[in-house]
């Protein structure tokens, strides 16, 4: 069985642990899993108060509230409690199950470690998704990693691979290393992928500070894990797997470059093509090529279905889109002309703002070609300075184009989620992706788009 380690999960609307396309790729993986029959569990931090529910003030301001949900009506409580050791102390964690049901069931294990017996940093760790500060940061991550390998253990799970997503949950790698005390043993039993280009996306500790919470933990070498004084867990992950991967093959030739593996593989990225495309498209590919639900192979002779019936049914689900951002933003969109979108986690390498550089020169096109829609959405992590300044940004040029014409309609749709994503990729005409090269990993949200008959740009 795979023990599938992650941070973030993006399973459905009410569950709010995941902040852009990361956990909705691990939640389209774990759909997979299930559909194919594949045996696997999955492991993450339960998050009381989500990750950030995004509100946009008068001003263009992203305001950061808090995201809670009610776990408790979603999850089930599972009756194992386990302890990690944090300092000279053990804290406990309880765990809860979601269970995504096909083929297999498949179980996404939730670590909660917000109980009254815990120091209060520790419960502080599990309220929100990716914290800035370095302690709650590495706190998060060791309870990930050993917390969840203990978890597993409890409840009786036999694994015979560790899938570590991203570095997050590097420290189940000294678990493994106490149980089978043998580096070759433990390569055996762990993969790793890598899902960023970015620096910030690999997680480093200062090595005196992660030696201080683990303190109870004997054997660790400490000297060979972090020789200049920082643990990387990047590194880490890669040096104790007998598989590191990318997501696609330019990141594949990044990644090489950045960190000089052993070697590493690349599979590119994919989306779970049941959960994206919209119900008025699937009657269309029902009619023209059934079976293709169960064989995505099938989807490659999309060009048989005839235009007008395609255009027919995309214009049912635009009609939706534009029926949204009218009652919602009084935005005065029409079916008619065509509606480009930009949505996405907003952070400054993703660009999301670039086609409202030159904006004069965009409400000529507008007025030129007689009309044209933009709609904009997502959320810049509560500490990123750079991307909020983005989100200002987009905001002060729709005002700004709202008060020079009628012929470029622009919108921002607050609190980017899944529901509205599924939404956006099939009820726009074009679906706009321009990163600064080549910080983007992959990119999946042209795929969704392409699978309705959405052009991507």
């Amino acid at each position: 069985m795979i023990a599938y380690f992650v941070m973030e999960v993006g399973l459905e609307k009410g569950i709010p642990t995941y902040s852009g396309g990361l956990g909705t790729l691990i939640g389209d993986t774990i759909y997979t899993f299930a559909e194919l029959g594949v045996p696997a569990v999955c492991v993450t931090l339960l998050y009381k108060k989500g990750y950030v529910y995004q509100k946009i003030d008068r001003r263009g301001n992203q305001v950061d509230l808090e995201d809670s949900w009610t776990y408790s009506d979603i999850l089930r409580p599972l009756n194992v409690e386990i302890d990690v050791p944090i300092e000279d102390k053990r804290q406990k964690i309880k765990v809860w199950e979601y269970t995504v049901k096909d083929k297999r069931d498949i179980s996404v294990l939730f670590l909660d470690g917000d109980l009254p017996e815990n120091e209060q940093r520790v419960r502080e760790a599990f309220h929100k998704l990716y914290y800035s500060d370095v302690e709650r940061r590495l706190i998060q991550e060791i309870m990930l990693g050993i917390g969840g390998y203990r978890a597993l253990k409890a409840l009786g799970y036999d694994i015979s691979l560790y899938h570590i997503n991203e570095s997050h949950s590097a420290f189940l790698l000294f678990e493994l290393l106490r149980e089978y005390k043998d580096v070759e043993e433990v390569r055996k039993r762990v993969v790793f992928t890598t899902h960023t280009s970015l620096p910030v996306g690999h997680d480093t500790f200062p090595v005196d500070m992660v030696r201080g919470f683990l303190k109870l933990y004997d054997g660790i070498r400490w000297e060979e894990e972090a020789p200049n004084g920082t643990l990387d867990l990047s590194l880490l992950s890669a040096k104790y797997s007998s598989i590191v991967n990318a997501v696609s093959l330019r990141h594949r030739f990044i990644t090489q470059r950045s960190y000089n593996f052993r070697s590493v593989n690349y599979i590119t990225n994919g989306v779970y093509h049941k959960r994206w495309i919209h119900d008025e498209i699937k009657t269309l590919l029902d009619k023209y090529m059934p079976g293709w639900d169960d064989n995505p192979m099938l989807l490659k002779q999309a060009y048989d279905i005839p235009s007008m019936e395609l255009l027919r049914a995309h214009n049912k689900v635009k009609e939706r889109l534009v029926s949204l951002v009218n009652k919602q933003y009084d935005a005065s969109f029409v079916v008619e002309s065509p509606i480009v979108c930009v949505a996405r986690r907003i952070t400054q390498y993703k660009r999301n703002n670039l086609i409202l550089r030159d904006v004069d020169r965009l409400i000529r096109i507008g007025e030129r070609f007689g009309g044209l829609q933009l709609v904009f959405a997502g959320k810049a992590h509560p500490a990123d300075r750079e991307g909020k300044l983005i989100v200002k940004d987009i905001n002060e040029k729709i005002s700004y184009i709202r008060d020079r014409t009628k012929e470029l309609r622009a919108v921002f749709i607050e609190n980017y989620n899944i529901e509205i994503a599924k939404l956006l990729v099939a009820g726009c005409d074009v679906w706009l992706n321009n990163p600064k090269r080549p910080y983007e990993a992959c990119g999946t949200s042209g795929m969704k788009a392409g699978m309705n008959g959405v052009l991507n740009f």
